[in-house]
């Protein structure tokens, strides 16, 4: 099949010139010029092959849902028109109200997050989206080839010496995918979407100027993006006030099962390289079963907090946070800090008052304590957030 990302259109009927920003009216002397223009429109239509309505559609969009009976239509050439078979979407069965409590309930939770911040957090705006995904059902087969690093000590006293070499290791490991591919160009359109392919940081905790950031982030996990997998049906989706938000793709099947298979392939690289000190060599096989047309439902979310805002993505079919940022909270920084700072303060202090004790030692724990209790007041001991 041969892949285009746009589909000629035809030429405007019009003579009329447009308006082009930065650029002054034609003065009324001057006659615009009788040769037709040839730029391309942005709006488009075409039949849809079902019903036979009218497909009203953008330049650049390749795959077409009809808004009348649902039937989804890919546009891969000049002349190459493809129903879509493989066509469903997930259920909707999150609203409005239930995705802004499944992100209450998630800012509550959290050892980097505090449940008296929910009290300061205000929702700025709430939008339901239906998004396109190209789902790409398959098996990857992986194998690997490295060293690892082996330590060895011999000997006491001065003849103490420690041996390094590396050993050569291998293995193989295989994993199955229901992989997500945004079926269009741009991932940053909506906030998050393009966060939620395995591997790929989803969770982005706020740490203001604090330096000792440990945690909070997270990656998206090799969910089932076809769990409760329907039929699509447009008539739920008019049901559900999401037919306005119903978004057209642009990227073809065959595109997006090429891109699957590198983005694999490359998920699996990264995940064998913790499995060895150096890498040689990374060989993965990627076998595709089937691509599916997948409408997912979704609730990208803006809330402020602290007077700062932040975003969310709620998934649509369950009550789950698919991505968010977050401000961390100070009970978290201040936990953290006493962490760091109190290790080598009880270390200094069992130097400093065991036998004769280290007079530096002692000096050192009562600078660390200090300087804990001297950072805790300042972000506020005891406070809830």
């Amino acid at each position: 099949m041969q892949e285009e990302n746009t589909v000629p259109g035809s030429v405007p009927e019009t003579s009329e010139i447009p308006e082009i920003p930065g650029v002054t009216d034609v003065p009324e002397t001057e006659e615009a010029p009788e040769e037709e223009s040839t730029a391309l429109t942005h709006d488009r239509e075409l039949a849809c092959q079902n019903c036979g309505a009218p497909l009203a559609y953008m330049e650049g969009e390749n795959v077409i849902t009809c808004p009348y009976c649902g039937t989804a239509t890919m546009l891969a050439g000049y002349d190459n028109i493809v129903k879509i078979d493989g066509h469903s979407m997930l259920p909707m069965d999150v609203n409005e109200n239930d995705a802004i409590s499944a992100l209450i309930t998630w800012l509550s939770k959290g050892f980097h997050r505090s449940k008296s911040y929910v009290g300061s957090a205000k929702i700025g705006s709430v939008k339901g989206l239906m998004l396109p995904y190209w789902i790409v059902k398959s098996t990857a087969s992986t194998s690997w080839h490295g060293k690892k690093k082996r330590t060895k000590t011999t000997g006491t006293g001065d003849n103490k010496r420690t041996q390094t070499w590396y050993e050569p290791v291998s293995g193989r490991f295989s994993e199955d995918f229901t992989w997500p591919e945004y079926a269009r160009e741009d991932p940053g359109e909506f906030w998050g979407i393009g966060n939620i392919q395995p591997g790929k940081k989803s969770v982005f905790p706020d740490w203001g100027k604090f330096w000792l950031r440990f945690g909070g982030s997270k990656e998206s996990s090799n969910r089932d993006m076809l769990a409760g997998q329907i039929p699509f049906d447009i008539e739920a989706v008019k049901s559900a006030g999401m037919a306005d938000d119903l978004v057209n793709g642009q990227i073809t099947q065959e595109r997006a099962e090429a891109n699957a298979r590198g983005n694999i392939s490359e998920h699996q690289a990264k995940k064998a390289e913790s499995k060895a000190d150096v890498m040689t060599d990374v060989d993965t096989t990627v076998n595709v079963n089937k691509v599916d047309l997948v409408y997912v439902p979704m609730w990208e979310m803006k809330y402020i907090m602290d007077g700062k805002e932040y975003s969310a993505l709620v998934d649509g079919a369950q009550k789950e946070v698919l991505g968010a940022e977050y401000p961390v909270s100070k009970k978290a920084k201040i936990t953290i800090f006493d962490i760091v700072l109190g290790i080598p303060a009880i270390v200094a202090g069992i130097l400093g008052f065991s036998g004769d004790g280290i007079p530096a030692a002692k000096i050192a724990m009562f600078v660390l304590v200090a300087l804990m209790l001297a950072y805790s007041l300042k972000k506020g001991l005891g406070s809830k957030n």
